[in-house]
């Protein structure tokens, strides 16, 4: 039994450290759900808009000659969002049953991993990073919020997920190519991931990479980005890697890359490179597209121009756009190095999803193409290029 003292003031033991205990938890677990089933898809909806939501009806012959043909698309960030591919998606420019309708037969899925704030296309640093909170919304492990290196191969685990629980085939051999159904190839966007040596390669090619950006939109410890402060060229480790990454099997991307580390590769390159998504300035001017010493250089490495299908690529909005690009390759380099490269998901809006793919060999054959020529640029020389490079 206690005795009260007389004049003795009592205190009472506060309970709001507890109450703060529990309510920081509930608090924290709510903004994550608006995050993830409000804003997020929402921010994903209006970054990634379709402009013809389509259907996308084209005549039996070109429905025809699409379905035989080889298509494949050079460059999609599908896996950045965190959606579902599994399933029809009513947002956003591709899921595997989209893939099926549009008839592709091979996607190339890139993974970013570090976006700087302010983004645009003449000059960012590397030293911000806009992609904390899209992992966070996304529900990805929090080893990835921060961290460019675990957000690159968290996205490639999850496409070997995807591979494991569907019929999509995960290409990382030449004889993958040949299987039937839908395939895809995991591509680095920016070898920023790989941090500031190249000790860390095998890693990502043991993870299924099979395609390496050299930068994306800042300049790297490897080369120098279009859209960086220096835009310098390869650096020293650059050089060497080069020569690594073909024996290791893997297509390089001068996507993003600067005109000087453009030069500096090409002149190292003793396999076909690509540039996987982007436009040619003489349709389209712009600080990464490319000119046409560029793509005569390209033509002479047998490599391939993916033509992108957004304005800064094209400089418009509707497949004429698409078509004007693609004929200025085929006219300058010659029709054995153009292809499809649309950055559907990459926040960019586009004049279709990725069922609308017939609609573009539509248009290739009433321009006059033969299906020949057509079968090359839907995917033919994407395949040429990629058996050329790809381990055995």
């Amino acid at each position: 039994m206690t005795t009260a003292v007389p004049g003795a003031t009592v205190t009472r033991k506060r309970r709001w450290p507890r109450r703060l205990a529990l309510t920081l938890p509930l608090a924290t677990l709510a903004i994550v759900a608006l995050l993830h089933f409000g804003v997020l898809p929402w921010f994903d909806r209006k970054a990634n808009a379709v402009l013809d939501p389509g259907p996308y009806p084209v005549d039996t012959a070109s429905a025809r000659l699409h379905r035989n043909a080889f298509v494949a698309d050079l460059h999609a960030d599908a896996l950045l969002w965190g959606r579902d591919l599994r399933r029809r998606n009513d947002y956003g420019q591709v899921d595997l049953p989209r893939l099926v309708e549009g008839g592709v037969d091979l996607q190339v899925f890139s993974v970013v991993s570090q976006v700087p704030r302010g983004l645009n296309y003449l000059r960012n640093r590397g030293d911000s990073d806009s992609l904390p909170l899209l992992f966070i919304a996304s529900l990805r492990a929090p080893s990835t919020w921060f961290d460019a290196r675990r957000r690159a191969l968290a996205q490639a685990a999850e496409l070997r997920a995807l591979a494991a629980a569907t019929p999509l085939t995960l290409v990382t051999t030449r004889g993958d190519l040949d299987v039937d159904g839908i395939k895809g190839l995991l591509a680095l966007e920016g070898m920023h991931a790989l941090g500031d040596t190249a000790d860390t390669v095998e890693e990502f090619v043991n993870a299924g990479f099979r395609m390496f950006g050299l930068a994306h939109f800042f300049d790297n410890a490897f080369a120098g980005s279009a859209h960086g402060v220096e835009k310098y060229g390869l650096t020293p480790i650059g050089r060497r890697l080069i020569p690594r990454l073909e024996s290791l099997g893997i297509t390089v991307d001068l996507a993003h890359a600067s005109p000087a580390a453009i030069r500096d590769t090409l002149a190292l390159a003793t396999r076909p490179v690509v540039v996987s998504h982007g436009g040619v300035a003489a349709t389209c001017p712009g600080p990464r597209n490319l000119d046409d010493a560029q793509l005569r250089a390209i033509a002479d490495n047998g490599g391939v121009v993916g033509i992108g299908y957004w304005p800064g690529a094209i400089c418009g909005r509707n497949i004429d756009a698409i078509l004007r690009a693609i004929r200025h390759v085929i006219d300058v380099a010659g029709i054995n190095h153009v292809g499809l490269g649309s950055d559907f998901d990459g926040y960019v809006s586009t004049p279709f999803d990725t069922r609308g793919l017939p609609r573009l060999t539509e248009a290739l054959l009433r321009t006059g193409y033969t299906e020949d020529e057509v079968r090359a640029i839907l995917g033919g020389n994407v395949r040429r290029v990629l058996a050329a490079n790809l381990p055995s």
